[in-house]
């Protein structure tokens, strides 16, 4: 990978950890454009259901980083932001359900 000083600043230094993280979040993107993917396809339940276990997943794990990294954190930050709006879609998606 190619150095970048804001990369390294916010996630550390390029190391194999950083590239699991990367990959991790891959993974995580894949799956949500599944889910839209099928939504837009005409099947909302399959949608529903990865969101109900992909988000309190992701709403845990950003949680928890603000504790054990501090909220003075630009990505600690931006996963609270995230979380914010995954407690939103959820609350929408189990109304909706």
């Amino acid at each position: 990978m190619a150095r970048d000083v804001g990369l390294d600043a916010n996630f550390g230094p390029d190391t194999p950890a950083r590239r699991i993280l990367a990959c991790v979040y891959f993974a995580i993107l894949l799956a949500s454009l599944y889910a839209l993917l099928r939504a837009g396809l005409g099947a909302p339940h399959i949608a529903l259901q990865i969101a109900l276990v992909l988000f309190p997943l992701q709403i845990i794990y950003k949680v928890a980083t603000a504790f054990v990294v501090g909220i003075d954190n630009a990505v600690v930050q931006a996963n609270l932001a995230v979380v914010a709006l995954h407690c939103v879609t959820m609350v929408v998606l189990i109304r909706s359900a």
